[in-house]
């Protein structure tokens, strides 16, 4: 190995402007420019409704779990919502979705993924679709699975939800013992052949921002194969939220990225902003909700608010007739106007896309860059 050859420990070789080559930003405003074909749509649901199919689709399989986090925006959500959905269900909406033009299907929470009875056939059947998937999970109950380590590459990506730096804060945080768990689960996905891409999700509360222990667990990340730490804002419980400056956080992490490891920070300013900035929202069609009961929502972020509801549900229709139904044009009729979003919406990772697309729209010179 040459001094050029870059190792998970080193910042790795300079790019011919001497600036330093970084792994890519997997979680950034600059991934909507994979999908051109989908901007113009955004567009249409200022003035009707955008007819495409959302780029990807979050689906939970469960309400159940076995941590208790003490942020957990998803208790209320959960008690409404007991778990319905079969293989059945499945193979119809990824047949659909697939059909539709859909890339891929986050499987999340809800609740934890892992637990639901046919995790492992329903990820399959994603596949056996030709649909990408990825998984958002605790990592305490991925192995064993019955499975060959195998089954794990058939995800685009892993994402292993941490929360803490230590095992003792990691037990005061989400109610059980798990931290040593979770970092096997990283170093056995991080040995597969042909592994997915494994990131791991932080939320950032002032029980646990302090930042010489995020440096700490940050290498040990790194070390342990991770590609990224993304670290987000605590929502829905502004009594936890840090008041540490993001900046003096970041310049204790970002020093040790290299070319294969990246630190996911821009969620803490992103994401803290309210009301979608008073914008209308544009941008709820790049995704959708599907929870565990099999409703299909307009937006994750009101998902539990009565005055939303859902659009439909997939047990009793097709995905095309919900995404193409009175329900959703309704809604889209609401969320294109600003004050409605002022008055309605929370914090929301959506926001950054509205405000591109405003910007986008007050370009005076559009002939030029």
């Amino acid at each position: 190995m040459n001094e050029m050859t870059p190792t998970r420990e080193s910042g790795g070789p300079l790019d011919p402007l001497g600036a330093r080559l970084r792994a890519p930003d997997e979680i950034g405003l600059e991934k909507i420019m994979l999908f051109p074909e989908k901007i113009p749509g955004l567009g249409l649901n200022l003035v009707g409704v955008d007819p495409f199919y959302p780029v990807s689709v979050e689906l939970s399989l469960t309400s159940r779990c076995n941590l208790s986090c003490v942020w957990c925006s998803d208790l209320k959500s959960r008690a409404l919502c007991p778990d319905r959905l079969d293989l059945g269900d499945l193979d119809r909406l990824f047949g659909d979705l697939a059909s539709g033009g859909t890339k891929g299907v986050t499987i999340e929470g809800g609740g934890e993924p892992t637990l639901w009875p046919d995790f492992v056939a329903g990820t399959e059947l994603a596949r056996v679709h030709g649909l990408s998937v990825g998984l958002i999970t605790n990592g305490t109950k991925l192995f064993p699975l019955g499975r060959e380590a195998g089954f794990y590459s058939n995800f685009q990506w892993i994402r292993l939800s941490l929360d803490a730096y230590g095992p003792d804060l990691y037990e005061k945080l989400k109610g059980r013992d798990g931290f040593d768990v979770l970092l096997n689960s990283l170093s056995k996905l991080a040995k597969i052949k042909s592994r997915p891409v494994l990131g791991v999700g932080y939320v950032l509360t002032s029980l646990n921002d302090d930042p010489e222990g995020l440096r700490a667990l940050a290498i040990k990340l790194r070390d342990l194969g991770a590609d990224y730490l993304h670290l987000r804002p605590v929502v829905d419980h502004d009594e936890m939220a840090s008041h540490r400056d993001p900046q003096v956080i970041l310049d204790r992490l970002l020093d040790l990225e290299t070319p294969f490891f990246s630190v996911n920070a821009k969620a803490l300013i992103e994401n803290q902003i309210f009301g979608n900035d008073g914008l209308p929202c544009l941008a709820h069609s790049l995704s959708t909700v599907i929870t565990a009961d099999g409703s299909v929502f307009l937006c994750g972020r009101l998902n539990d608010d009565p005055a939303t509801g859902s659009m439909g549900n997939i047990k009793n229709d097709y995905f095309k007739d919900i995404w193409g139904g009175e329900k959703r044009r309704e809604q889209v009729a609401w969320s294109a106007k600003g004050e409605y979003c002022l008055k309605n919406c929370p914090q929301c990772r959506m926001t950054k896309y509205n405000r591109l697309l405003h910007n986008l729209k007050r370009v005076k010179t559009p002939d030029f860059i």
